[in-house]
């Protein structure tokens, strides 16, 4: 589980984010005030119907990003917002797609 400091709220989120496209995920970054990175995740019923399949995928994003917040604090929003092709038992694949996209774009 995330830390409340590194969620992202709705009332935070802004119009004018960059949009990052890859194949598990899209990204949505935007500039923060505060030197704290904050996420929120998006599964949509597109992904799966189910419930349980959704918040599976959720469960597998969070501890992906719980695991970057403690290596990066770089003050950024990022809304990630889950592809068709995620399927939640790939968290190594995820984790390690979100560790190279954080080193190779300066996040």
């Amino acid at each position: 589980m995330l830390k409340k400091q590194n969620r992202l709220s709705r009332l935070t989120r802004k119009k004018e984010d960059k949009l990052f496209t890859f194949p598990f995920f899209n990204l949505r970054v935007s500039d923060n005030e505060e030197k704290i990175t904050k996420f929120a995740f998006i599964v949509s019923k597109k992904i799966d119907k189910r419930a349980v399949v959704r918040n599976r995928t959720k469960r597998v994003l969070r501890s992906a990003a719980q695991e970057l917040v403690k290596k990066y604090q770089v003050g950024k929003n990022i809304i990630v917002v889950s592809k068709k092709t995620l399927v939640p038992e790939q968290k190594e694949g995820v984790l390690k797609q979100l560790t190279g996209i954080f080193e190779n774009r300066g996040f």
